[in-house]
């Protein structure tokens, strides 16, 4: 139990690496949004923050998946 059949990791470790990844999620998503509003001008660090927390969400939501 807690396998995908790619890598082999208990159930408690796939549950730690989904906060793991929802805690980076929702920070990137956050600095996105401020470099939105805050920093108009800078637009790749608005594609680059938007980036990693998608990213970040989907590792996230395929650990909770494998769990």
């Amino acid at each position: 139990m807690g396998s995908d059949g790619l890598v082999d990791l208990d159930q408690e470790t796939w549950v730690v690496l989904a906060k793991y990844n929802l805690a980076l999620a929702t920070l990137f998503g956050v600095l996105a949004l401020v470099s939105r509003t805050a920093l108009e001008g800078n637009q790749p660090m608005l594609v680059e923050n938007g980036v990693l927390a998608v990213l970040f969400g989907a590792v996230q939501t395929y650990a909770w998946l494998s769990a």
